[in-house]
């Protein structure tokens, strides 16, 4: 009886709680074709209800160790949220980096904007020919006369899509770091 004990309590290796902790993790906020994204800290707010204390393994507590089989471990738990806040902080920047690039085409198209009103309203040919021309030179691919203000418009709209989810990404991490485990 003793030996099924002691097998009974053996301790679980950190690198394997680790990999429980993420993989449980990844399953709940993979975006699924059948499922919408979750919050990731409602998703840890989730873990954190199965969190428990580090374990200490004794004999005599084998009953008291299998009420804890499955629970996760505390330490493994905080190791995960500072791995999603870096996570977090890491997609900013590349929003951020991307909110750079829309900024300057948006100029880039304002200047396109401002051409055209002044090619309306030149007198001459030669006037109107001039403000065409470099409307010309600042189009870049798939943009024409035809499409540029509609483009100017998607880039805008996608501009204050990533402002709005950058503020959130900000948002989530204040909620990750009040969360107590």
């Amino acid at each position: 009886m003793v030996l099924v004990i002691l097998i009974g309590i053996t301790k679980i290796p950190m690198e394997a709680q680790i990999i429980r902790v993420a993989d449980e993790y990844d399953a709940i906020v993979t975006k699924r074709q059948y499922t919408t994204h979750v919050n990731i800290s409602e998703t840890l707010k989730d873990l954190i209800k199965d969190a428990q204390p580090d374990p200490k393994f004794v004999a005599l507590d084998h009953l008291a160790q299998n009420s804890k089989v499955g629970k996760i471990n505390k330490r493994v738990l905080k190791m995960l949220f500072k791995v999603v806040i870096d996570d977090i902080l890491y997609e900013i920047s590349c929003l951020y980096e991307y909110l750079d690039y829309l900024k300057e085409n948006i100029k880039r198209l304002e200047l396109i904007c401002k051409y055209s009103e002044k090619m309306e309203e030149a007198k001459t040919d030669k006037k109107k020919n001039y403000y065409r021309e470099g409307m010309k030179m600042l189009f870049q691919i798939d943009e024409n006369f035809d499409n540029y203000k509609q483009v100017y418009e998607d880039y805008k709209n996608a501009l204050k899509i990533r402002k709005e989810r950058v503020d959130k990404l900000y948002n989530e991490i204040k909620i990750i770091k009040k969360l107590e485990v």
